[in-house]
């Protein structure tokens, strides 16, 4: 062989090693899949309690029975009481949210409450006992489908918070004790007497057959009047609950025991998980809906809903619904955790209560640019073949947890002005950080209130509450006898002016997200889609704070949002400094051109302590250009790939994690100890340049 044929070969390994564009053909090699960015992805929500946002029809305020407090639950003058909103009034503010540039309504449940339970009612819809119709107090069914009508109208899709996990609390025990009987000390028992593991039942058809009468921990008690108070009908059967006293939070009871005194449904049977996919699958082809945000989702064992949500998902597609977003309550900060709802129980999202803790972090007070990057670092933790970050609803506060505002005016000991000025500061960190923003009705009024849960649900038309009449508002003053919807709030033109912005820039909702630089005060991040590069900076500091930082794209560029911070741009360096407290916005003049060629490595696989014990698939691609990383596996002896899941950012350079990588994980514990699988990376940029890694090979041992 001469030397020149030699060069030739050498040229054509080294081009085949470098870009197999065509390898995605191959009969060994896999195609490469785009990032799932999810059905929430270019969305953002505004999130109703119905019963506090307007009264347009007090006829139902007492449901039609009358009786006042003791039996309807009606009290607009306290906190713990219904108070007349409805759909009727819900219906009527549609224009209003549209308006505010929201795209879902999500509202709280609507189903049938216990009225009153305990010194409360049940106005927010989390005491249900008719799972099939509309609670009077809200309206009626064809005014709730008209809600719903109209929404469709304006364009906004309509998602229902569902609950799954328990009921209102109608069942009593026998004994009279309600400590929480853990399962090694009182086992369940067939009807026959026989003591049997739950954990090796669940789900499965030879479930054992139970009764009410020696199969639980406690003995059920129903009173004669609650017999059948229940739909559907086989929620009043008492042995599909689980039946063994208040849960402590801790370990087994938070599956098993009950929330706060609510009846734990038996949700590892399989009569309830058929009643369950019956009951949720009906809602959408009655009503016309369009998701679900489920509401105490970790209380619920994981086979529930490794059933129940793809026969849901079915049941939307079968309906006609091109998606169907779905997102639990997963009320836990830790973000490895979180993703195990979407690796290990076909959850498509969850809330992103880590984004909640640490922006909070951010927005509230200054040196807390770290968070972000604790944050962002852990998002390829929720990317699977069907899931990313990008799909994960995010927000800043609730009805349960307490609003924004609270946490802002306590932050900046009730420094009024300060607190105007983070409360729109932490609308922007919302809104334009990654994921889908959840806005909960009034912030946009600067209602703040003094604490969570029933202390953070006012209502938007007049309220009766002494205490709501005076209390402070962000921005604003306090609404005395007013309805909010009589006052504009600087801060709702701060909202519907930033939706604007990102429908006419779409990259600020739907592209790729890459941390810059978080130091000190200042978050600067880029966002990236169809060749459009955007630079996002923050400064929650109270001085002017300096950083220097590179992009991508070597241009000029132009502030489309915000203060214009002093600023030196060379190539695609920038140096900027920051006025306090302040965001800008700037995009590139011209279009980042993508390289014609692109080069991946895949790291050795091994284990990421970081985690739940997953392996960690990391990978990095030449060039500082915007690239997507595709990870695929097989088990070593298979031709069958299997979609991981694509990255489409690199990590930040922080604590014991280096910058730079495209990263995915492999959960073990589905695959037997002893498997050797075998897991590539496949590059590709928006020139449609393909790269693939060598193939990296680990077993499997636990």
């Amino acid at each position: 062989m001469t030397r020149f044929a030699r060069i030739i070969i050498a040229i054509l390994v080294s081009t085949f090693a470098l870009f197999s564009i065509s390898s995605g053909n191959s009969a060994d090699l896999p195609t490469f899949r785009a990032i799932s960015r999810g059905d929430l992805a270019s969305d953002s929500i505004y999130f109703v309690m119905t019963d506090r946002f307007e009264n347009g029809k007090s006829q139902n305020d007492e449901a039609f029975v009358g009786g006042g407090i003791f039996k309807s639950g009606f009290d607009p003058s306290s906190i713990s009481y219904w108070h007349g909103g409805d759909f009727v009034g819900l219906t009527s503010r549609l224009p209003y949210i549209k308006n505010l540039g929201f795209t879902s309504i999500w509202i709280t449940p609507p189903v049938v409450n216990a009225a009153i339970q305990g010194d409360s009612g049940g106005y927010h819809g989390y005491w249900g006992i008719d799972f099939t119709t509309i609670d009077p107090h809200l309206g009626t069914e064809a005014e709730f489908k008209n809600f719903v009508t109209k929404a469709h109208e304006l364009g906004m899709k309509v998602i229902v918070d569902i609950v799954v996990n328990h009921t209102a609390d109608i069942i009593s025990s026998a004994v009279g004790m309600y400590t929480y009987r853990d399962s090694t000390d009182f086992p369940y028992k067939t009807s026959s007497g026989k003591t049997f593991d739950l954990t090796k039942f669940a789900g499965k058809s030879n479930f054992p057959q139970l009764n009410p009468k020696n199969s639980f921990p406690y003995p059920p008690l129903v009173s004669t009047y609650n017999k059948n108070i229940k739909k559907p009908a086989w929620l009043n059967d008492v042995s599909n609950y689980h039946n063994r006293g208040d849960s402590t939070f801790s370990g087994e009871s938070n599956i098993y025991g009950d929330f706060f005194g609510l009846d734990d449904i038996f949700t590892e049977k399989p009569e309830v998980v058929r009643g369950m996919i019956d009951l949720w699958s009906s809602w959408i082809t009655k009503f016309n809906i369009d998701g679900y945000r489920i509401d105490t989702a970790k209380h619920v064992n994981p086979e529930f809903w490794n059933a129940f949500l793809p026969k849901i998902l079915a049941a939307a597609k079968n309906a006609g619904k091109k998606g169907f977003p779905i997102f639990g309550e997963v009320a836990d900060s830790d973000p490895s955790y979180r993703a195990t709802f979407l690796t290990n129980q076909s959850f498509p999202s969850v809330l992103d209560f880590g984004f909640q803790s640490k922006a909070m972090s951010f927005v509230q007070s200054q040196n807390q640019a770290y968070k972000m990057a604790e944050l962002f670092n852990t998002d390829d933790y929720f990317t699977t073949a069907t899931t990313s970050v990008y799909g994960q609803p995010t927000f800043l506060g609730n009805h349960d947890m307490g609003r924004v505002g609270y946490f802002l005016y306590n932050a900046t000991f009730q420094d009024s002005e300060l607190t105007c000025k983070r409360s729109f500061f932490a609308n922007e960190v919302l809104f334009f950080s990654r994921g889908a923003p959840i806005t909960y009705y009034g912030d946009e009024k600067g209602m703040t209130g003094d604490g969570g849960d029933k202390a953070a649900r006012q209502d938007m038309f007049a309220t009766q509450v002494p205490d709501w009449q005076k209390e402070y508002r962000a921005c604003s003053e306090p609404i005395a006898t007013r309805s909010a919807f009589e006052i504009t709030n600087p801060l709702e033109g701060e909202i519907s002016g930033i939706q604007s912005l990102i429908r006419e820039n779409p990259a600020l909702r739907s592209g790729t997200q890459q941390l810059r630089i978080a130091r000190k005060s200042v978050v600067a991040m880029t966002r990236y889609l169809d060749g459009q590069e955007y630079l996002v900076l923050f400064n929650s500091g109270e001085e002017s704070e300096s950083v220097q930082f590179s992009v991508a794209t070597d241009s000029t560029w132009t502030k489309i949002y915000g203060e214009m911070p002093d600023l030196t741009i060379t190539g695609k360096n920038f140096n900027v400094t920051l006025p306090p407290i302040s965001t800008s916005i700037f995009k590139a003049d011209k279009k980042l051109a993508s390289p014609s060629t692109l080069k991946v490595s895949l790291a050795p696989i091994d284990i990421d302590y970081s985690t739940e014990n997953w392996l960690g698939l990391n990978a990095t691609v030449t060039g500082d250009g915007y690239n997507q990383v595709n990870f695929q596996l097989r088990v070593k002896g298979s031709k069958n790939w299997v979609n991981l899941g694509t990255a489409d950012k690199r990590t930040y350079a922080f604590d014991q994690l280096p910058s730079g990588l495209y990263r995915g994980f492999v959960q073990p514990r589905k695959f037997k100890s002893g498997t050797e699988i075998e897991v590539i990376a496949i590059a590709k940029n928006d020139g449609g340049a393909i790269a693939y890694s060598r193939i990296q090979r680990y077993k499997i041992k636990y």
